[in-house]
């Protein structure tokens, strides 16, 4: 897929379904009377639905994304169930099938249904601490080592959240950024892109999830009031990439809980290398990659805003996403590269494996 595909996709609205669509879907295709809770979402939709058969994600999507990059998906959930990860489970329709193409309020859709995976997500604590950061941490390299041997056609796609195209999509999404940040982001994202470039070639791939986040991670507290992982959901980014691009997206994605000090990030640097070890190039691709993720988020936000100003999900997660662009744009990378290296000496973790 051609970057200029890319740009088209981006430019995609999410379908216009209402509640009322989603439950005759349901109960049309999965035989299934009860309620339906929108959910947040950028380009697509969800549905938290109630039933006597249980809860249940109704995900819609534009009928023109290819089924095979859906059905990549489904096969990499079933690898992570197999190795023991808490993923939601697919549910079948009447028919038998996983995924389905309709049409609806005059619009051709593919639909899904998941299971409804109990937990809360840690987006609005504004605290997390360095316990859950190694959580998060060891979260992503467990994911990560799973999909460590999975191959689908279906993950060899171009989507905006790869870091391997952010140099030019954020150069494509600058005019929607307001004037006052503008300068800031081309400036981030080209110092960034230069730190990158010469360890592009050393960077090792593999099928990855793309988005483990505060978002996507469910948890719910122990008897000891601890947090403990409840689950690992939206496998929309699905891709394959460069491994450390998945730690990356984890790491920016705890910049909003740690009260500016970007360092805090390093526990889960630390419980990521001694699940599944990085190599030296990918420890210095680290920093560059988040930086390029502030990035992405703030100027994809901004053009999926222009698309659609009522989009709560984006709306409510703005301030969040400016957060972890500052944060990401206003540390030296020599100094945060030091930092991480320092960090894995000083630990139990496993040495880097120089490339």
């Amino acid at each position: 897929m051609s970057l200029s595909v890319l740009l088209y996709r981006i430019s995609l609205p999410a379908p216009k379904l209402d509640t009322k669509d989603a439950l005759n879907l349901l109960r049309d295709h999965y035989g299934m009377e009860g309620s339906a809770e929108p959910l947040g979402s950028r380009q697509d939709l969800n549905f938290r639905t109630n039933s006597s058969q249980g809860r249940f994600v109704l995900k819609i999507c534009r009928g023109d994304y290819a089924t095979i990059e859906l059905q990549a998906q489904h096969a990499a959930l079933a690898v992570l169930r197999q190795a023991g990860l808490l993923v939601p489970v697919v549910r079948g329709a009447l028919d038998g099938s996983d995924l389905i193409s309709v049409e609806c309020a005059g619009q051709v859709v593919q639909i899904r249904l998941l299971e409804y995976l109990e937990g809360q997500t840690l987006t609005n604590y504004p605290h997390l601490g360095a316990e859950l950061f190694a959580q998060m941490g060891e979260t992503a390299a467990r994911v990560g080592r799973a999909l460590a041997g999975f191959q689908h056609p279906g993950a060899i796609r171009t989507v905006q959240w790869d870091p391997r195209h952010a140099g030019p999509l954020v150069e494509h999404l600058l005019p929607a950024l307001p004037d006052a940040y503008r300068h800031a982001v081309a400036n981030a994202c080209a110092q960034a892109s230069a730190r990158l470039e010469p360890l592009r070639a050393s960077l090792p791939e593999q099928v990855v999830h793309l988005d483990i986040t505060d978002d996507n991670t469910l948890w719910q507290r122990n008897d000891e009031q601890r947090w403990q992982l409840n689950g690992v959901i939206d496998y929309g980014d699905l891709v394959r990439t460069w491994r450390i691009a998945d730690l990356a997206i984890t790491c920016a994605s705890l910049l909003h809980h740690c009260d500016g000090n970007a360092l805090a990030m390093l526990p889960a640097v630390a419980a990521y290398h001694a699940y599944y070890p990085l190599q030296h190039a990918e420890l210095q691709a680290l920093w560059p990659l988040i930086v390029l993720r502030g990035c992405v988020l703030v100027s994809s936000s901004a053009h999926q805003l222009q698309l659609d100003p009522t989009n709560h999900y984006i709306l409510e997660n703005l301030a969040h996403e400016w957060q972890i662009f500052n944060v990401a744009s206003k540390i030296p990378g020599t100094l945060i590269e030091a930092a991480i290296f320092e960090a894995l000496s000083m630990t139990n973790a496993p040495r880097p494996i120089i490339s």
